[in-house]
């Protein structure tokens, strides 16, 4: 009998993307679906205060003062499943690129 040495095998893993899975989109998709077919009153509820919250986060990232509009921007990632950036090597200058630093004027 004649046995090959151990083989390697590129990893089956697809590396963490975009995609979702096909049980997270039906997860998705499926919950209102049923809420909206056991309560319309509900749903409409619930999809109000979806929104609602969605817009206070994108309204803060965009318009809310420095410190307020990162931690925003950072629940933005999470929600995402993004990793956070790399943190500044300096911190008495904070990363801040959209941001002018008015402090040294």
């Amino acid at each position: 009998m004649v046995t090959s040495g151990s083989t390697v095998r590129p990893s089956t893993s697809r590396p963490p993307g975009r995609r979702v899975s096909f049980g997270l989109a039906t997860t998705i998709v499926a919950a209102p679906t049923g809420i909206a077919l056991a309560s319309p009153t509900l749903a409409a509820v619930l999809a109000s205060a979806e929104l609602a919250l969605l817009l206070t986060v994108l309204l803060t990232a965009v318009f809310a003062p420095a410190a307020i509009s990162e931690r925003a921007f950072r629940l933005l990632r999470w929600m995402t499943g993004r990793p956070e950036p790399d943190q500044p090597t300096d911190p008495a200058r904070p990363h801040n690129p959209g941001v002018e630093n008015r402090s040294r004027h």
